[in-house]
């Protein structure tokens, strides 16, 4: 599957949509957003590059844009939600463009990982219960991949869950 950036759509500005902080605001509103999405979004509502500078800059000092607030937001939801593997976490954060420091700096170390990704697979045994362990192993095993865990994290749990699984089934 290819992904591709949406299309500019240049929509002319209404009379309420005259103001880029009150466009970015409302923008705002809905969670927390980078920088980036906000400019992408300025771009698309055909706002000039010094308006949206300077709407940016303001969001910046009052600190309602802060990118390591909203990258820490970001893995914090998926780490409760729908766990991550650390390759999941980066692609996710660099396409709302956070920078690779503050990706190295919020994304989770190894063992926070390999405890998401056992918890995950132990949920998912639980329902494949019904099947051989070998399908049970391929299942499990594509879902983590599937969701950016490493190969060593993956076979790490793999070795637990499923002998855990051939230990039960006796």
């Amino acid at each position: 599957m290819v992904w591709s950036t949406p299309k500019p759509r240049l929509v002319p500005r209404t009379m309420k949509q005259k103001n880029p902080r009150d466009t970015a605001l409302r923008f705002l509103t809905v969670r927390d957003r980078t920088e980036e999405e906000l400019r992408q979004r300025l771009q698309r509502d055909a706002y000039s590059e010094d308006e949206i500078a300077a709407t940016l800059r303001w969001l910046r000092e009052i600190g309602y844009v802060d990118d390591r607030r909203t990258a820490k937001l970001v893995v914090q939801h998926h780490n409760r939600f729908r766990p991550m593997g650390r390759r999941g976490l980066e692609f996710e954060l660099r396409r709302k463009g956070v920078g690779d420091e503050i990706i190295a700096d919020v994304t989770n170390s190894a063992e926070d990982e390999y405890q998401l990704a056992l918890a995950l697979a132990q949920k998912r045994v639980e329902r494949m219960r019904h099947l051989d362990p070998d399908k049970q192993y391929r299942r499990v095993g594509s879902l983590l991949g599937r969701r950016g865990f490493s190969w060593d994290i993956i076979s790490r749990v793999l070795r637990e869950v499923v002998s855990d699984s051939l230990d039960t089934n006796l």
